[in-house]
């Protein structure tokens, strides 16, 4: 075992993925090193997610495994399953400690006073104090502005894992901007459970007012937001995806394109508004990559209310879906509804949206050959555009460096095949 060392198994969201990167950075300042797994280190954090069934079976499995794969290092579990499901985890026989969303800030002190007896003041930490985080194994920072959810989508586990909405003051936020271009970061998500209810210091919702001031700030690094929901869409943030600093992309999940569903969802649009909020920002912005997600299989469901959904995918030429059969949260209102749809239906309409996202994908991403468009370098010959066309780059890329910005001239499409789930683009690149 080595010592002084910690590794990570972040599962789900970019909240997380920005959370376990602050927790990183800030076990590293009191020298602890974050390693792989392989390494055997002396920690294992292991960041969970519960937002769906098979979210929670995938938790108790890396648990397990992490246990078995590991004797004697100290394994502390995190996030939204440790906060809605936590006597289930410490009764797991090898758990070192379970440690909520809303503690989650606190988790390198504890580590810290447990295994070495060193005594943190936690008393001014909150769900934003994660200090400067960089990121950890990946090339684009995730920045957290929000957390926590107000709504009561009847299908939505969320909010008992998150808590009510808060947001992080705009000072902070704006600090952090800087820190992260000063640092040469290529690329800036900004993530929360709902961006759009952003609100300043003196709770007004103001999301689109701190973009401007984000925008202002830069002149090297992209700013990304991770999803919006549909009632957030509107002209001001059509005219704001025209900065030239600003990705052409937006995720805005749908959920269903039947109105009846969604009310029974309890979201807070129709099919018709959502239609007439991504027309109109693919009208000001023609450039936009939108992506969505979509629950398919809600409790009476019919084939035609989820052709719906296909139908608006369509209409819009949405480019990427998230796909997900639906399954029944413990204490959710959905719940107390009959599940009247098998899983074989509900499995071969994913199928069936996951083929419509390739498909969907592929004619975004054509329109685009023979066009050179920004790019950060990742790692194994592959990069990311700012309207989110995975390349793969045929000419020799020893010069490059993780997180540099190149140009890439998008060549052809390679379809998926048995290795690979996902097609991508060919791309050359100029440096």
């Amino acid at each position: 075992m080595k010592k002084n060392t910690v590794s990570f198994h972040t599962l789900g969201c970019r909240l997380n993925i920005f959370e376990s990167d602050g927790l990183s950075t800030a076990l590293k300042k009191e020298g602890i090193e974050t390693v792989s797994e392989l390494e055997k280190p002396e920690i294992i954090i292991i960041n969970t997610c519960t937002v769906t069934n098979k979210a929670d079976s995938k938790n108790r499995s890396i648990i397990r495994g992490a246990i078995k794969n590991n004797p004697g290092a100290k394994i502390w579990v995190t996030g939204c399953y440790a906060e809605t499901d936590k006597e289930i985890i410490e009764n797991i026989p090898g758990i070192t400690g379970v440690v909520g969303n809303t503690e989650k800030s606190k988790l390198p002190s504890i580590i810290l006073n447990t295994l070495y007896g060193k005594e943190i003041d936690t008393k001014e930490f909150d769900r934003f104090s994660y200090s400067d985080v960089m990121p950890s194994s990946h090339t684009r920072a995730y920045l957290k502005i929000q957390d926590g959810c107000n709504r009561v989508c009847s299908y939505c586990k969320i909010p008992s894992a998150r808590g009510k909405a808060v947001s992080r003051k705009e000072e902070d936020v704006l600090n952090q901007v800087s820190y992260l271009q000063d640092q040469g970061v290529g690329e800036i998500i900004l993530t929360g459970v709902n961006l759009g209810w952003y609100k300043d210091s003196e709770s007004k919702k103001s999301f689109n007012t701190l973009l401007k001031k984000i925008l202002d700030r830069l002149d090297y690094s992209r700013l990304r937001i991770s999803s919006i929901e549909p009632s957030d869409v509107g002209h001001e943030l059509a005219d704001l995806t025209l900065h030239p600093r600003f990705c052409n992309y937006l995720h805005v999940p749908m959920q269903s394109g039947n109105s009846r569903i969604l009310k029974m969802m309890k979201r807070s649009y129709t099919a018709e508004t959502f239609y007439k909020r991504i027309k109109l920002a693919k009208e000001k912005n023609p450039a936009l990559f939108i992506g969505t997600d979509i629950i398919t299989g809600f409790p009476g469901e019919t084939e035609d209310e989820f052709l719906d959904s296909v139908n608006l995918v369509n209409d819009l030429e949405i480019s990427k879906i998230h796909a997900f059969p639906f399954s029944v949260r413990k204490g959710t209102t959905a719940e107390n509804l009959k599940d009247s749809i098998s899983k074989e239906v509900k499995k071969e309409r994913v199928q069936i949206l996951n083929s419509l996202s390739r498909k969907k994908y592929k004619e975004f991403g054509e329109k685009y050959i023979g066009k050179t468009l920004e790019t950060i370098y990742e790692d194994n010959e592959t990069g990311v555009t700012d309207n989110y066309l995975k390349v793969k780059f045929e000419t020799d890329t020893k010069s490059l460096k993780r997180g540099q910005f190149l140009k890439a001239k998008i060549l052809s499409y390679k379809e998926p095949n048995e290795h690979l789930k996902e097609g991508h683009f060919l791309s050359s690149f100029e440096s």
